[in-house]
């Protein structure tokens, strides 16, 4: 292409010096006139300059050359670049495309040229590569977007562009020249990219929200071991009050068996074993006057009743003969004998069989408990105790009209030297049973035990 420009330039000068001289022979035709001298020096002038001329129109003809070899250049350069190239004018319209740029969207070069590149935009890109444009005609500076565009077959591609205005080959005409690379592989690695940060994300959040769940349950499960241990605290407290007070009750309940053997069953034995000694001795009935045999099996009659009573005291033989139910009724029967002012309303109605063994003294123990606190502090006129089925186990309850007390006053709980409210509760709860307390001053007093079994 250099050659053909050269060839071309020559042939306009050969034809630019016939003018010349054609013109140099009409200015100068009267040169005859002048003298010779004067013709010699003009025509050393002209000769200088010709050659002037010709040395001008040498470095011109180089300078062509040299423009057309750097234009070839540019073009070889446009043509194989390994980007795609675009020329647009201000409506859109391709006007030049380069190999690469034909070759992302398919087409032959040729196919492209004043074609509306919108079409070669994807749907949702549309608003994009309009914004694009618009910025980039407007402000004059490069625009960088990213687009989504699609092929002659259908295919998308993402593409990033870069655009700047040029000026075009009309007057006052501007146009977009822009550079199109394909950014497929790193969109879908920012896809996937994305998509695993909501992954990660999603699985942060599930684990949080797990470390959540498990530190609230650990919270609960930590509120839970507290309110154990202070539970723990609180019955090893009163474990310890109720092992001091059965201690105490344990020593007052031998003193008072000690006093009693001493008091009254010792002193008989003692003065039987006498009058039975001197009788051996003197051979006779009995030495002792207004003593006889007779006073001497009575004696010994009263020790036996007195240490059955006693007995009876520790562990009643009627509960282990006759079962609980005739234990009870007993109980009632020598409550009311010995306790002349209080009347005994009985309601035993439980069934014997179904009772399990090791509850039947905890029944008679409650009961024994609830009874003489009535004895020695209500002041009751009646007494109402029953026992019944329930449909899957048993009930005690124990009222009376007595003066009653205030349930929440600690106080109270032991009722005297006994061990009271705290003893029939400690009874009930080890026996996994329910115990009810309820009372009111000058009312009298309800406690209602249920087991269920």
């Amino acid at each position: 292409m250099a050659r053909k420009t050269g060839a071309k330039n020559g042939q306009e000068f050969k034809e630019l010096r016939k003018l010349a001289e054609k013109s140099l022979r009409k200015r100068f035709a009267d040169l005859g006139e002048f003298p010779v001298e004067d013709t010699r020096k003009l025509v050393e002038e002209l000769r200088i300059h010709q050659i002037e001329l010709e040395m001008q129109n040498e470095e011109l003809r180089k300078a062509q050359v040299e423009l057309a070899e750097s234009r070839d250049r540019y073009f070889d350069l446009y043509d194989f670049a390994p980007v795609g190239y675009f020329t647009l004018d201000e409506k859109g319209l391709i006007v030049e495309a380069n190999l690469a740029g034909a070759e992302l969207l398919g087409f032959e070069r040729a196919s492209l040229m004043k074609k509306g590149f919108s079409q070669f935009v994807a749907p949702g890109s549309q608003d994009a590569f309009y914004s694009h444009r618009k910025r980039a005609l407007a402000s004059g500076t490069r625009q960088v977007s990213d687009l989504e565009l699609k092929r002659k077959d259908g295919r998308l591609f993402y593409a990033q562009f870069q655009s700047v205005v040029v000026e075009g080959k009309e007057a006052n005409a501007i146009q977009l020249r822009t550079a199109i690379v394909d950014i497929t592989r790193r969109k879908l690695a920012e896809v996937a990219l994305s998509e695993s940060h909501s992954q990660l994300e999603g699985r942060i959040e599930e684990r949080t929200t797990e470390l959540r769940v498990t530190n609230a349950d650990l919270q609960k499960e930590i509120e839970e071991r507290k309110r154990m241990g202070e539970s723990l605290k609180k019955s090893a407290s009163g474990l310890r009050f109720l092992s001091s007070r059965l201690l105490t009750i344990q020593e007052a309940e031998r003193r008072q068996i000690a006093l009693e053997l001493h008091d009254s069953i010792a002193q008989s034995l003692v003065a039987a074993r006498l009058f039975l000694r001197l009788s051996l001795d003197a051979k006779v009935d009995c030495p002792l006057p207004g003593v006889s045999m007779e006073r001497v099996f009575s004696m010994l009659g009263d020790c036996v009743d007195e240490l059955r009573r006693i007995i009876d005291g520790l562990r009643p033989s009627v509960l282990t003969d006759l079962g609980v139910t005739n234990a009870v009724e007993s109980f009632c029967a020598k409550f009311q004998s010995l306790n002349k002012g209080i009347e005994v309303k009985r309601e035993i109605t439980a069934q014997e069989e179904g009772i399990p063994t090791e509850l039947k003294i905890v029944i008679y123990r409650i009961l024994q408990e609830a009874m003489n606190n009535i004895s020695r502090h209500s002041g009751a006129k009646t007494v109402k105790v029953f026992l019944r089925n329930r449909k899957d186990g048993i009930e005690l309850g124990i009222e009376d009209d007595g003066a009653g007390f205030d349930v929440n006053d600690p106080t109270q709980q032991g009722l005297g030297t006994g061990i009271g409210l705290s003893s029939m509760r400690e009874r009930a709860h080890l026996s996994e049973g329910a115990i009810s307390i309820q009372s009111r001053k000058g009312i009298g007093t309800t406690v209602v035990v249920s087991w269920h079994y």
